[in-house]
């Protein structure tokens, strides 16, 4: 049974690997381990026997803005469940602390956030995200990311 949890010190060497995988691949930005023990408080784990399998954080811009990111789960676990698991416990951690808050993230796997209530967006409604990370990436002028807004109405 999956079990999502947040993340404690001793799960930061083991986020920054799940996490490495896909920052090779090009799909998510890199977090040092700094960054990742810096904000762990919202950073979250999903574990199976033990064993983490799927982690992602979320960034505060503020009580009215967050954004869902860097979820990760490992090869062996994708497509069962755990994805949506660790979204739902994010957004129902955020909404409880700020009930108004928008929440939005951008991806590369749309699909997936639509069937979790999400829709999607111009990017150019979210000028924090664009002034905190898209300014710097490599791909900000050929980025391929869709952004997505999550709608608690659907």
């Amino acid at each position: 049974m999956t079990v999502i949890k947040k993340a404690k010190n001793t799960d930061v060497v083991k986020i920054k690997s799940l996490l490495h995988q896909y920052v090779q691949k090009g799909i998510i930005l890199d977090r040092s381990e700094n960054e990742i023990i810096e904000e762990l408080d919202r950073f979250y784990i999903a574990e199976k026997n033990g064993i983490v399998t799927g982690t992602v954080s979320y960034h505060d811009y503020g009580s009215s803005l967050k954004e869902i990111r860097s979820l990760v789960v490992n090869e062996a676990n994708q497509k069962s469940g755990t994805g949506k698991l660790l979204i739902k416990k994010v957004i129902s951690d955020i909404l409880t602390n700020n009930s108004d808050a928008k929440i939005f993230t951008l991806t590369y796997v749309p699909e997936f956030f639509k069937r979790l209530n999400f829709h999607v967006v111009d990017k150019d409604t979210l000028p924090e995200k664009i002034w905190k990370d898209c300014n710097n990436c490599d791909h900000k002028d050929s980025c391929g990311e869709t952004a997505l807004v999550y709608s608690r109405d659907l």
